[in-house]
């Protein structure tokens, strides 16, 4: 037997990300995480692991972070980022202002040993380094526009901000209105970089053409940019500058692969209105001018990249889909029934059932491959295993090869609750998919109380994702549940796009039905019922107990409480609603309030714990102060925590202590009401 997870031993865990095999196939550098429980801060290195050994060694010393290794083709130099102060920097402090001194640079390090050699000294910071094929260059973004401006002393003066635009600022960054990213070109050995591109807007994304005459990347440059995000694809010939656009602007475009031959891109891309976030695989000519691309996955029911939610990484990521060395064969993560998987597509038809390459219940959230494309270096993680790097070849059919170790020691102290998969007959008898997690000594003789977890998005999803907050609640005696109502990803387009112009309908039928079904196994308290969810979950978790008195007690977390204040208070409120509702808060109202939970308030009778991040901006924080104050007018029994600095993604990837003091008012405003 085991010992129990505490909230502690989140200092305890190692986040591995970011495997980057070597061109030859024999190594993978990675990015490693860990938190110093003395500081409470994050410290980032990058580490490198042999396919031959096993063995792996860190890479990057010294305590500045380090992250986003990029092997250089012909696998002798590393590139990364780092905020590192380099030994180049001149002393004169305006100097160093200009060179970006304490800013994330682009560094380079011999992978035979030596030392790592500052290339770049961009005023506002460098990031995303791409090499050439050739190895003598290297495209990377960087952030152009004013400096911030600052007394005599060094001490920033207070910003008077002029906004002019609809989208201005973004959760987790801050402003946006004052400085656009730009591509700059660079020579390995140094020197002046030079400007690619420029304009009000922002480029991302960059890859070179095979032949390294052309660099492909996304950017938007339509008048409606800042009202309707989403990229197109361009070309830059950079002999002669030559700028082309290829698509139309009828797609948000991500996630760029240069075909083998140079003549094409696959990419992932989703329309700008209306997708409900099912992001689908499609390939386009590269001598296309604003052209409609062949979309490979039309009918497929996954959705392309990691929409799998754990509480180990606050990114859902969408790595570029990866050619065969022949140009037939598209590999690409897509969310599917719970998991997210590596498919392999034909990347020359539309693809209805493609075959997965990776076994059933795991959780993969990013892939890269090595320079003939056949051996994947892959970032699984699973319901009962926090992510490592695991390898595969493409050219058998054997299983997963795990290459890293980073939390075997400390997984196999713990006793974790591994889910019990669930399908049940949820609103108009459509399927849902849920979880039962256990308490690891459960006992189907007693009676134990129940939390229902519910995901955000809504077009996210959850299944095997690593929980730490829900194996805490397992460790606690509470049974947990969590299912995929409509509006998940993973069940095709028509699942996922149900709740648009009716969240709190069907989909909190759904949830409600899941938690019947568990009931109904015997082993529940159903005096003792409790319900929380982050985001769109916080949501969900206003409008389910203002519409019932069934749960005991509930928790609500970054939630959204009134749909017509979200739209102007969010980061991208206008576009949410928008699309949620179809409409605008002074055009109809009425339809606005009648699917805000705080239309409801007069019926929360439950004991109710609101916890949000000052700093949140995707649902503000006014949120929870409306619901907070209404409660508090009326007597009922509320309490609101508050996290200083600290944005949307605070449960994932806030600070670390922080991060412990939530899950501690988490576990005592349950046991106070359920034990």
């Amino acid at each position: 037997m085991g010992r129990s997870i505490t909230i502690d031993d989140l200092y305890a865990l190692k986040f591995v990300s970011r495997p980057r095999i070597s061109p030859d196939g024999q190594r993978v550098a990675y990015v490693e995480t860990t938190i110093d429980g003395q500081k409470h801060e994050y410290h980032s290195a990058i580490w490198i692991a042999s396919l031959q050994d096993g063995q792996a060694r860190r890479f990057t010393s010294g305590s500045a972070n380090a992250h986003s290794p990029v092997w250089s083709p012909d696998g002798r130099w590393l590139a990364f980022v780092s905020e590192r102060v380099g030994e180049a920097a001149n002393h004169d402090p305006a100097i160093q202002k200009k060179q970006g001194k304490g800013k994330p640079q682009i560094w380079i390090l011999p992978t035979d040993g030596g030392e790592a050699q500052q290339l770049t000294f961009m005023q506002h910071g460098a990031a995303a380094p791409v090499w050439s094929p050739d190895g003598e260059k290297v495209v990377f973004n960087a952030p152009v526009g004013p400096e911030d401006e600052e007394t005599i002393e060094g001490k920033a003066l207070p910003k008077v901000r002029v906004i002019d635009r609809l989208w201005y600022r973004l959760d987790g960054v801050g402003f946006i209105n004052e400085r656009r990213s730009h591509l700059f070109l660079i020579n390995r050995t140094g020197g002046e970089a030079r400007q690619l591109t420029d304009g009000d807007w922002d480029d991302n994304e960059a890859i070179w053409s095979p032949d390294g005459t052309q660099i492909a990347f996304t950017s938007n440059h339509n008048e409606d940019r800042w009202k309707h995000p989403g990229d197109d694809i361009y070309v830059l010939t950079l002999h002669n500058n030559d700028l082309r656009c290829l698509t139309n602007g009828q797609l948000g475009c991500s996630s760029l692969a240069w075909s083998p031959d140079g003549q094409a891109l696959a990419f992932l891309g989703a329309p700008k209105q209306h997708s409900a976030g099912q992001l689908r695989l499609y390939r386009i000519a590269t001598d296309a001018r604003q052209g409609a691309p062949t979309c490979l996955s039309s009918t497929f029911t996954g959705s392309f990249a990691d929409w799998t939610n754990s509480d180990i990484g606050d990114e859902h990521l969408a790595p570029a889909p990866i050619w065969s060395a022949d140009g037939e064969t598209l590999y690409a993560i897509a969310t599917y029934h719970g998991a997210s998987q590596i498919f392999a597509l034909s990347s020359q038809n539309d693809n209805v059932d493609p075959p997965v390459l990776t076994p059933g219940e795991i959780h993969v959230r990013d892939i890269s491959a090595d320079q003939a494309a056949q051996t994947f270096a892959l970032l699984v993680g699973g319901a009962t295993r926090p992510q490592e790097i695991f390898v595969r070849s493409t050219l058998s059919a054997g299983e997963l090869q795990q290459l890293t170790h980073t939390n075997d020691a400390l997984i196999d102290e713990l006793d974790l609750s591994t889910p019990e998969r669930i399908t049940y007959a949820g609103a108009d008898g459509w399927e849902i998919e849920g979880w039962i997690l256990k308490p690891h000594d459960f006992d189907p003789t007693r009676k134990y109380p129940l939390v229902i977890e519910i995901h955000g998005g809504p077009n996210t999803g959850y299944g095997y994702g690593f929980f730490h907050e829900m194996q805490l609640l397992t460790a606690q005696g509470y049974v947990v549940f969590y299912c995929n109502p409509r509006g998940s990803l993973g069940y095709g387009y028509e699942f996922a796009d149900a709740v648009r112009n009716a969240w709190g309908e069907k989909d909190s039928i759904d949830i409600m039905l899941g938690m019947d079904e568990v009931i109904r196994r015997g082993y529940i308290d159903e005096q003792r019922l409790a319900v929380t969810g982050g985001s769109y979950g916080g949501f969900m978790t206003n409008w389910l107990v203002g519409h019932s008195d069934r749960f005991k007690v509930a928790i609500t977390d970054r939630c959204v409480s009134n749909m017509a204040s979200m739209f102007g208070s969010s980061d991208i409120g206008w576009d949410l609603a928008s699309d949620v509702l179809g409409t605008t808060p002074w055009e109809n109202l009425e339809s606005y309030m009648q699917h805000s939970p705080i239309a409801y308030v007069q019926n929360i009778h439950t004991p109710l714990l609101i916890i949000h991040s000052e700093q949140d901006l995707r649902c503000n924080i006014e949120q929870a102060e409306q619901l907070f104050a209404a409660l508090k007018w009326m007597g009922r029994e509320v309490k609101f925590i508050r996290f200083e600095g600290q944005s949307h993604g605070l449960s994932r990837g806030g600070h670390p202590k922080l991060r412990q003091i939530r899950l501690q008012h988490i576990l005592e405003w349950f046991d106070s009401h359920l034990q």
